[in-house]
């Protein structure tokens, strides 16, 4: 009996070791930050963070660059700012066989009077991707005076549909938000069908170039569809490209509002649509700030 006690002790001890050593440095780790921010030591981000983040890209084309945005600052709040200038770097890593990143700067010097650097990471695809694909990049930065931290963020991009990215670019504070649309793709399809040609049939752009007006006009590279929920945000029905789309409608309040537009696109085509917030203090920025786009964007 004592023999079998001594045996689960000891396999309890195996077992929470690697717990213990983990929640050591877990707390080490958050008491060592705590003593920098106890000495006016602030070196955050608005998406690199102490530990380590993940973030999830669902809206890449799988053909273009993509631009993902961010800043080092040096303070918690508005009130509390660093007391010293505070000296960093950055690194990026990620698989050079699919896609190079490349960062706008990989060092400088947080001044006291700035608080805030901004920085753009560039993801460069080394060959087109197909629906569903995806691509990492990691981005660490790590001050080295007058205290050592080090934040990080891992970027996870995936094609949503391939040669199509879109964005939606907001701000608290602003009345409207703007949904951008790119087309990379450099092909053309038959919507309706028209003499021989069924629908979806695939031309190249030398072969939809030598169409008819009347032919093209049963063509698009892509065919966009934008819905939403007018109880969040109204689309600018003077944009100019309501007069090209099919729109779907809804009511809300009594009120009859669109709450779905689809329209075609051409090849090497960016469309910008506006959208005015009920809610100007929200942020619906996607992605990165927010998961889930509040427009949902659909091809076809």
């Amino acid at each position: 009996m004592k023999r079998r006690r001594i045996i689960i002790i000891l396999l309890m001890i195996i077992l929470l070791l690697p717990l213990g050593i983990t929640f050591s440095r877990y707390v080490t780790e958050n008491i060592k930050n705590y003593l920098m921010e106890a000495n006016n030591f602030f070196f955050n981000s608005d998406k690199l963070v102490y530990g380590g983040i993940t973030y999830g890209i669902n809206n890449w084309g799988g053909a273009s660059n993509i631009d993902i945005q961010f800043e080092l600052n040096n303070h918690k709040n508005n009130i509390l700012t660093s007391d010293s200038d505070i000296t960093y770097t950055l690194t990026t890593t990620c698989d050079n066989t699919l896609i190079q990143c490349n960062l706008n700067s990989n060092s400088g010097v947080i001044q006291v009077a700035e608080k805030t650097d901004n920085f753009v990471l560039t993801i460069v695809p080394v060959r087109p991707f197909n629906d569903n694909e995806s691509v990492t990049a990691t981005v660490t930065a790590s001050s080295s005076s007058p205290y050592e931290k080090t934040l990080s963020a891992t970027f996870v991009v995936t094609v949503g549909r391939r040669g199509v990215d879109y964005q939606i670019t907001d701000s608290v504070g602003s009345p409207y938000l703007i949904f951008t649309v790119t087309n990379a793709l450099d092909t053309y399809k038959v919507v309706t069908p028209f003499g021989n040609y069924t629908a979806g049939h695939i031309f190249t752009l030398n072969e939809y170039l030598a169409l008819t007006a009347a032919e093209k006009a049963n063509c698009a590279s892509v065919v966009a569809t934008l819905s939403f929920n007018p109880a969040d945000v109204i689309i600018d029905t003077t944009s100019d490209i309501i007069a090209s789309s099919t729109v779907q409608t809804t009511t809300y309040q009594g009120v009859n509002y669109i709450s779905s537009i689809t329209f075609p696109m051409d090849v090497a085509m960016s469309q910008e649509v506006r959208f005015y917030k009920r809610n100007s203090s929200m942020n619906y920025t996607y992605p990165i700030t927010n998961q889930t786009p509040i427009i949902t964007f659909t091809t076809s």
